[in-house]
């Protein structure tokens, strides 16, 4: 629940990426009868995602943690989350970010095919694959999960990215313009997102090492309910 409160910022103003990303191909389908299915496809892939991430960062915490190396970890994931919000705040272009999208264009040719269809497979299967378009807010994201090292904790965030980032491609054509208002603090907000949850990131690892202490709120009340900053 901690990552999920850290990473709403995020998931809030994500809105406003996705508007300028995902909002003109939206409106392209905008017209289908069955467009709704595309967010059916794209909660799914999201949630999956997450879910997927937090898996595979708790099997790299369980073979780490043999050696002693999960608080390694922690500080890894936290410091390329921390570079990955420096990056954002500066309006710079993420590492390899051209060469991903390179090698991607043959799905993103694939996706305009989907998208000229106005079925139900095809809109949904639109939905699903945006995952894989090169973007940076969905590596924060992603990240994130498998910093958690949960795959429930994984999912939820996953489920949560999709959802909270669908009003502005719900409102796409209508609120484009209005949304627009608020797009110079997009970056700003998603950078100092990432730089927080990658700061707690390096202190829990820190705490886990023993080098500090843990940050529990109300730690006086019932183990079962702590909710642990780091």
């Amino acid at each position: 629940m901690s990552l999920l409160i850290a990473m709403l910022p995020l998931y809030l103003f994500g809105n406003l990426h996705c508007l300028g990303m995902c909002g003109p191909l939206v409106m392209m389908i905008g017209r289908h009868r069955y467009r709704y299915f595309y967010f059916l496809g794209r909660l799914l892939s999201f949630t999956l995602a997450g879910g997927i991430a937090g898996g595979m960062g708790a099997v790299v915490g369980v073979l780490f943690s043999q050696y002693h190396l999960a608080e390694a970890t922690s500080i890894i994931f936290g410091c390329l989350l921390t570079l990955l919000g420096i990056y954002t705040l500066s309006g710079w272009s993420y590492p390899g970010h051209a060469w991903l999208g390179k090698r991607l264009a043959s799905v993103n040719r694939t996706l305009s095919l989907l998208m000229l269809r106005d079925q139900v497979w095809p809109t949904f299967l639109f939905g699903f694959f945006t995952l894989t378009l090169p973007c940076g807010q969905t590596l924060i994201v992603f990240s994130a999960c498998a910093l958690s090292g949960n795959f429930y904790v994984g999912l939820l965030n996953g489920f949560a990215f999709a959802l909270l980032t669908s009003p502005s491609l719900f409102l796409a054509m209508q609120a484009h313009l209005f949304l627009n208002r608020f797009k110079p603090y997009y970056q700003s907000v998603i950078g100092i997102s990432a730089i927080f949850v990658g700061g707690v990131s390096i202190l829990r690892g820190l705490a886990e090492a023993g080098l500090i202490a843990h940050w529990i709120i109300y730690p006086f009340g019932n183990p079962e309910y702590h909710l642990a900053i780091f």
